[in-house]
């Protein structure tokens, strides 16, 4: 099975800051075969539904359940649709208007600012403005999704699963580097050696991949990487009826507004 891991970017002009990785898994181990760079977010749009694959995604696939209500959207879908029919500003200025405050800060409880699934990876809050710009990200995130959708692929948690459609999952790759203890950095000798100590899960790359040219091309092999042993180990794939035991209570309740990151748990099983 091929299953891909992408770095997200959300900015106006997104050419330095989009890649992905692809890698086979087999036999419980996962070949890193290549790291692309994206021009464009279509370049990765095009990738993603072509692919018919599994494929981890660094970005908030939704907001808060209470900010959710503050904008008046009935649910998830209703959100996609909004978004796609906004402009950057107009996107932005909806949630000033709104009442919705700009979230500077790292998520550690459930609230306006924070999905639960946030909070379970404390990550930065999807409606963060400045430092990094997660509203942006957020914005352009969801346009992605809203577009892939209506090409056919599948969504975790909140579509049926389909075999034969591309399956696009949360992912958050500082996590997975927290988790193994490591900081970010481009070289992927640590990040694999660390990753089989801690789960027993083997990577293998090419030599020429092993130095790469940046965190962003980092944290798509990261996010790759992540995907591959959830699915591997959890069977994943399949079956997205099912809560898995790195998915908290508050997590799974809030599930189809607000969504699941797929993530490594705490300590080797």
């Amino acid at each position: 099975m091929h299953v891909f891991g992408a770095d997200f970017s959300g900015a106006r002009n997104p050419s330095k800051g989009i890649y992905y990785a692809e890698g086979l898994l087999k036999e419980s181990t996962l070949h890193i075969e290549r790291v692309v760079h994206c021009d464009d977010r279509m370049d990765l749009l095009a990738a993603i539904h072509f692919s018919k694959a599994p494929w981890g995604l660094d970005f908030p696939f939704s907001i808060s359940a209470e900010a959710m209500q503050k904008l008046n959207t009935a649910g998830w879908d209703a959100l996609l649709a909004l978004t796609a029919d906004l402009g950057r500003g107009d996107f932005d200025h909806l949630l000033e208007k709104c009442g919705i405050p700009s979230c500077e800060v790292r998520c550690t409880n459930h609230s306006m600012c924070c999905r639960a699934a946030d909070a379970a990876v404390y990550a930065f809050s999807s409606l963060k403005k400045t430092n990094p710009n997660m509203r942006m990200m957020t914005y352009a995130g969801l346009k992605l999704l809203s577009y892939i959708r209506r090409l056919g692929d599948k969504v975790y948690p909140f579509d049926q699963f389909d075999q034969g459609a591309s399956r696009l999952y949360e992912v958050y790759p500082s996590h997975s580097w927290q988790q193994l203890g490591l900081k970010r950095n481009n070289n992927l000798t640590q990040f694999i050696d660390r990753f089989y100590e801690q789960y027993g899960f083997k990577v293998t790359v090419k030599d020429k991949q092993l130095n790469l040219p940046g965190l962003d091309a980092a944290d798509a092999v990261a996010a790759c990487v992540t995907l591959a042993y959830v699915i591997d180990k959890y069977k994943l794939e399949g079956d997205w009826k099912r809560q898995h035991h790195w998915i908290s209570e508050l997590e799974w309740a809030s599930r189809y507004k607000e969504g699941l990151i797929v993530k490594l748990a705490k300590v080797r099983e």
